[in-house]
């Protein structure tokens, strides 16, 4: 179905969702409100539906309080170095302390293929995510988002989303590359998205309300006056910018 708004709902972050066997298997990190984050990625081994992997973001602890490792990040960033170089540098200072770690979001990926100039592109689709609200309009979603390219080369987004987390889509990653509305129905990419949530070209509106009655959360954002299925969002390596650190 095209990308729908659907009601906040919360997740108790302390508790695995998954209760068979699962791989780690590798980890990154990124700067976001001026806090280090770890981003990891599990395997399952046998999955119970449809979701193959987890994504799960943590708030770095430090053996320093949260205000000094903020001051010490913006005065990297003040001296002008990359978010790669800070990030460097923060875990070569002796500073950071993973058992005080705190998990802030995660989000559960679902394979998804798509055609490309005639190419069949395998990759990951967005199948749940969710953020602790302490960490809201914080951009650490967003350049979560931005960040699993590193591993994944392409992104689809979820086929229901918060009205916050469609917003994701709609304004910070349109902001930080190409967002390109795919219809599956034809294997075509329509158009790519610009501000307000309307397509730069051909003015092509993918989401829909769903059976949201008050979708005053997503103004200035339009919606579809007439609902078109298999509709999604990509957004890829090539045309983002470039996030985080991978050590």
């Amino acid at each position: 179905m095209a990308p729908t708004l659907t009601g906040q709902y919360s997740k108790d972050l302390s508790e695995w969702p998954h209760t068979g066997d699962t791989r780690f298997v590798r980890c990154g990190y990124l700067l976001a409100s001026r806090s280090l984050f770890k981003i990891s990625e599990h395997e399952i081994i046998e999955p119970e539906d449809d979701i193959r992997r987890y994504i799960v973001i943590e708030r770095v602890g430090a053996s320093i309080s949260d205000t000094k490792l903020s001051t010490k990040i913006f005065d990297l960033q003040d001296d002008g170095l990359s978010e790669q170089a800070i990030i460097e540098t923060i875990l070569r200072s002796g500073v950071i302390d993973h058992s005080k770690n705190q998990v802030t979001g995660r989000v559960g990926l679902r394979n998804y293929s798509f055609m490309d100039n005639a190419v069949k592109i395998k990759c990951y689709q967005v199948a749940g995510a969710y953020i602790h609200p302490d960490s809201h309009r914080k951009g650490i979603m967003s350049r979560t988002y931005l960040f699993m390219l590193n591993w994944y080369g392409h992104l689809v987004c979820d086929d229901m989303q918060t009205i916050p987390g469609a917003k994701i889509w709609a304004g910070p990653l349109v902001r930080a590359g190409e967002v390109r509305i795919y219809n599956e129905k034809g294997d075509v990419f329509e158009d790519v998205l610009g501000e307000k949530g309307i397509g730069k070209h051909a003015g092509f509106v993918p989401w829909n309300k769903g059976q949201i009655y008050n979708v005053s959360g997503w103004h200035p954002n339009h919606l579809q006056t007439t609902v078109q299925k298999f509709i999604v969002l990509v957004i890829s390596r090539d045309t983002s910018k470039e996030i985080g650190y991978m050590p």
